[in-house]
């Protein structure tokens, strides 16, 4: 589904009076806001129109940049769009590094233009300043420091000839002695720590970067747990869910993505065919389920997270509410004293009929109407609420929430604690959702993928069952597809390209996950081998990794209850050594790059690709094998012999070694006289080798 949008107050007054009118637009334009206090505007020429809001406290202006519809319909790669900055004793240069096509950039400065490749336009920049802030930027994208007076904010967007546009990217002055912390960095040109700069740049001006990820959630692994059947299911609380916590932390987890735990229509004695107790149909946003426990034991719980280096994250459900929902009640019940009050909080199909506005078949979850400004008010109250309690918040169908609001949300955390987290669902994804809304997105992508390369090996893998009995997956059907009749494994590095080539932000982050619990089990789909190389496709590629509860312990079922003490041993200690080589490498981190290499094999089950650590230090080749059996891969790289994954060596023998199919056995040696190859690498699942430097391979 494609993201909303809209115009509207921020921090609204449920009783103010707003209204909405354009100021100023392109000579030819005719557009007009739609009247109320959340608005809807589609330009009708492209170019700049400014648009006030009358409000109870003044009159503010909103700046609205219309571009061409491209004739590409989004088949032509997007612009990205990074902006550094060069500072003096003087002024800052804003440095815009605009790409056109994946994998190829180029800095310039001010007004100039940035080359694609061959055949193609070239990109101009375009500069704003926030419409809250007072300074100039130059055409040329300097800007002098004694004019920085007052924290502001500098926009930057690429824009091609036929209207293909970046999204925008920004940077925030600060001031000397304007009371903001001190530790950001200035200058910092990788993907690393994007949210602030430390450091003060030229004439005592700090430079920040308001769209990146929180340091923290750059390199971690991330673990969904279903919150009422992750503990002990003879008393499933927070206090007993404290006690598995060993379990995450002896995993190398560092953050926890709680499934809904607040008062719900679905909390415990949810039968499994209504989708088991997952407390998505919200009844009170400010009262956890009482069968969990206590608002104060929940926070003990956060706590005991916090003692062990795990923050948390909470699923944060504001689309919609349950239909058992005192405001819904409310709505459809003419009789009720607040009836004519929260009928207007919901959208309706037919009203008269009481017939709510809902995706899918989801009727007993009806969409809230966030044009209205009570409910907004409302929602950001909640959102007031549980921010400080946790460290993020995944927002449950983002999608179907107005980007504005999603905006403002991101502005109001963010302004409040620098180090908060932000991860939306929205399937499709949609690289709207990053630039100032979100950090981070469900990387639908390669889940995508991996479904398919498992559709095709899954036919006689050992360990398939039948599809688990679980709620309609809606959207089971693959937004990536395969090109021509036999799908390859690396329809994996075409979902990671994706993201570039449709424009997401550079510093959005991607959640990459085998499973969750909208999903089957991949384990049960498609068998044990496609799942151990499924698992460290998500660790080797770049994004933030993420396990579902089961999944490292043999779990078949989409909601069934943890299976403690009788864990899968073999498969458990496999995502232990995908953990742990994941942190310890920095060629598999964030930040390193991805490269496609050449590579040779016999079966489309079999995959191979390099990364690199940003100060190519360290580079490493990737081999997986999602088939049964081993596959051999002839790869033009000098790789070491010992298996970074296994830690298996002595393979200069050419013996092979063989092991069972949980730890991905590994064998490397020269390639025969008929390869065009330097070194074959023999993979049952997954390994990770070492790319040996010049001299340490003369040295041998």
């Amino acid at each position: 589904m494609e993201p909303r949008d809209d115009l509207a107050p921020w921090n609204p007054d449920a009783e103010g009076e707003y209204a909405w009118r354009v100021a100023d637009a392109p000579a030819d334009s005719s557009a007009e806001a739609t009247d109320g206090p959340v608005a809807e505007f589609e330009p009708d020429v492209p170019g700049a129109y400014t648009l006030e809001l009358e409000a109870p406290d003044g009159v503010h202006e909103l700046t609205v940049r219309a571009f061409p519809d491209p004739d590409s319909d989004g088949v032509e790669p997007r612009p990205r769009l990074r902006l550094e900055d060069e500072a003096g004793d003087d002024r800052i240069e804003l440095v815009p590094d605009a790409t056109l096509s994946a994998g190829r950039s180029t800095a310039v400065s001010g007004d100039e233009d940035v080359e694609g490749d061959a055949g193609e336009d070239a990109l101009e920049v375009e500069y704003y300043v926030d419409d809250r802030d007072d300074l100039a930027v130059a055409p040329d994208g300097t800007i002098e420091i004694e004019d920085v007076t007052e924290r502001a904010r500098i926009y930057a967007v690429a824009v091609a000839a036929d209207g293909r546009h970046s999204l925008p990217d920004a940077l925030e002055l600060v001031p000397a002695g304007d009371g903001a912390d001190g530790d950001s960095v200035a200058d910092d040109d990788s993907d690393g720590d994007d949210s602030a700069d430390d450091g003060l740049d030229g004439g005592g001006v700090r430079i920040e970067r308001p769209f990146g990820a929180p340091a923290w959630v750059e390199n971690a692994v991330v673990y969904e747990a279903f919150t009422r059947r992750f503990p002990d299911q003879s008393e499933p609380t927070f206090e007993t869910f404290v006690d598995r916590l060993d379990h995450l932390e002896k995993l190398g987890i560092d953050v926890l993505w709680l499934t809904p735990f607040l008062e719900t229509k679905r909390g415990f004695g949810t039968p499994d065919e209504l989708g088991g107790p997952h407390g998505y149909h919200t009844t009170d946003y400010f009262r956890v389920d009482p069968n969990l426990g206590t608002l104060a034991e929940f926070e003990a719980l956060v706590d005991a997270c916090h003692e062990r280096g795990i923050r948390v994250v909470f699923d944060l459900v504001i689309n919609h509410t349950a239909d058992t929902h005192p405001f819904f009640e409310a709505a459809v019940d003419e009789d009720h004293p607040n009836h004519e009050r929260y009928r207007d909080w919901y959208r309706w199909e037919d009203f008269d009929a009481r017939e709510p506005d809902a995706y899918f078949d989801w009727d007993e979850i009806p969409n809230l109407d966030h044009g209205n400004p009570a409910v907004r008010e409302y929602l950001l109250s909640v959102v007031d609420f549980w921010a400080p309690k946790v460290d993020g918040f995944r927002t449950d169908v983002a999608w179907g929430v107005p980007l504005s609001f999603w905006a403002e949300v991101y502005d109001r955390v963010t302004s409040a604690d620098a180090e908060f987290f932000l991860l939306d669902e929205t399937l499709p994804s949609s690289v709207e959702m990053g630039g100032g809304r979100f950090h981070a997105h469900h990387d639908d992508r390669l889940y995508s993928a991996l479904e398919t390369i498992g559709d095709a090996v899954a036919t006689d893998a050992d360990g398939v069952e039948e599809e688990t009995n679980a709620v309609i997956d809606a959207f089971a059907d693959a937004v990536l597809e395969a090109d021509g009749d036999s799908p390859d494994a690396s329809l994996v590095l075409d979902a990671v390209d994706e993201r570039a080539r449709r424009g997401g932000h550079p510093s959005s982050l991607w959640l990459t996950y085998v499973e969750n619990h909208d999903t089957d089990r991949y384990l049960s789909s498609y068998g044990r081998d496609a799942q151990l190389a499924a698992g460290a496709a998500t660790f080797t590629l770049p994004g933030i990794p993420m396990l579902y509860a089961g999944q490292e312990a043999g779990l078949r079922k989409r909601r069934e209850p943890m299976n403690w003490g009788e864990e899968d041993e073999e498969l458990l200690a496999y995502y232990r050594r995908l953990v742990d080589l994941r942190k310890s490498h920095p060629s598999l981190q964030t930040d390193a790059t991805l490269e496609r290499i050449e590579y040779e094999t016999e079966t489309d089950a079999a995959v191979a690709y390099a990364r690199e650590d940003p100060e190519r230090r360290r580079r490493v080749v990737v081999a997986l094998h999602f088939g049964e059996g081993s596959a051999t891969i002839g790869v033009d790289e000098p790789v070491a012999e010992t298996d970074l994954l296994t830690g298996e060596t002595d393979l200069s023998t050419g013996e092979r070694i063989v092991r069972d199919g949980s730890d991905g056995a590994s064998d490397c040696e020269p390639a025969d006289e008929e390869s065009a190859f330097d070194r074959e690498i023999t993979v049952e699942t997954a390994v990770v080798l070492e790319v040996e430097r010049e001299s340490e391979t003369r040295g041998r």
